[in-house]
């Protein structure tokens, strides 16, 4: 056993568009343009979702405003 397990990982983003087609093409531009530097990934094991983390570039990160 290599303890690897499945992870949730997603990006959301609002955006405002058309079509679905060009809502995903914005999609993929916002994050070719933010990267992972300025975009948080919100990870989560399988089965667990509300374990759900924000990472910024691969670190973990708080994103609660009140923390600011």
């Amino acid at each position: 056993m290599t303890g690897r397990r499945t992870w949730l990982v997603s990006v959301d983003l609002p955006i405002e568009a058309a079509s679905p087609a060009e809502a995903v093409a914005e999609f993929w531009a916002y994050l070719r343009e933010l990267g992972p530097d300025q975009l948080p990934a919100f990870v989560a094991p399988i089965g667990d979702e509300l374990a759900m983390r924000a990472y910024l570039a691969g670190e973990p990160h708080d994103l609660d405003p009140e923390e600011d």
